[in-house]
């Protein structure tokens, strides 16, 4: 090897080693934080973590505890500071983020901040009912640093999924066609997407087998319930028809008294 090439291999070599000690000196100020930035936290049981996998709300609006009555709920984000603390509060702001058409409906409950003297944060976000049933709602919630008193933080930190959707089905409600038929209708009558959603609005039960091991369920099926529940509902001029989708005509409940 002449002289010529050995200088050259050792150039590229140093060049190699500068640009390495930049960039793992680059890493360490927004891993470490010399400078303010931003990140966000998910949380695994009841632990926040810096692990992405974690970032994520995942919401079905139509079995839930309190049916169709819930027109929105409250997802906690978290944050993290790197560097140093300041005496201070800082300010937080976020952006709704949507690449398709179904965004999900974000409410910010108030202005945020992260305390002085501190490092960690934690905010209350509103997500709406989705408007549409049986459709998947999606949005990235991202920093908004046009309005943040913050720089960003490591890149894969930086976004939080909200992922929302309106769905009922008897898969979802933990049976099955076959099931309902066979058993299930002997008390509840024919299947209806309305119907379930009735009864997971009026008994609170987001399982309809781990509903039916209960006593509140043979309870309910001894005495008759579903049919002279839904007959004190139908008698309030309040509350509207409930129309199954399938025949056009209102639900009903065997009356097993008969």
């Amino acid at each position: 090897m002449d002289w010529n090439m050995k200088r050259i291999l050792r150039y590229t070599l140093w060049v190699t080693i500068i640009v390495w000690v930049c960039s793992c000196q680059e890493y360490k100020m927004v891993e470490y934080g010399e400078g303010g930035q931003i990140n966000f936290m998910g949380k695994n049981g009841k632990l926040w973590t810096d692990d992405t996998s974690f970032f994520h709300y995942n919401k079905n609006f139509g079995i839930n505890v309190d049916g169709d009555s819930l027109r929105a709920d409250t997802v906690v984000i978290g944050v993290k500071v790197s560097g140093v603390t300041t005496d201070y509060p800082r300010r937080v702001v976020f952006k709704p983020v949507s690449s398709g058409e179904h965004g999900v409906d974000v409410a910010f409950l108030d202005d945020y901040y992260v305390s002085a003297d501190s490092s960690v944060a934690t905010f209350s976000v509103e997500i709406r009912r989705p408007a549409t049933r049986g459709t998947v709602y999606s949005t990235n919630l991202e920093f908004d640093y046009d309005q943040s008193d913050f720089e960003a933080g490591i890149s894969e930190r930086q976004v939080f999924r909200l992922t929302v959707r309106d769905s009922v089905s008897l898969k979802l409600w933990g049976t099955s066609e076959e099931e309902w038929r066979d058993y299930y209708s002997n008390y509840l009558g024919e299947y209806s997407e309305t119907k379930i959603r009735y009864l997971i609005t009026r008994y609170h039960e987001v399982s309809l087998n781990e509903w039916e091991n209960s006593s509140n369920f043979t309870e309910l099926r001894k005495g008759n319930s579903f049919y002279t529940d839904y007959e004190s509902y139908r008698q309030d001029p309040k509350n509207k028809p409930l129309i199954d989708e399938n025949t056009g005509r209102e639900i009903e409940f065997p009356n097993l008294d008969v």
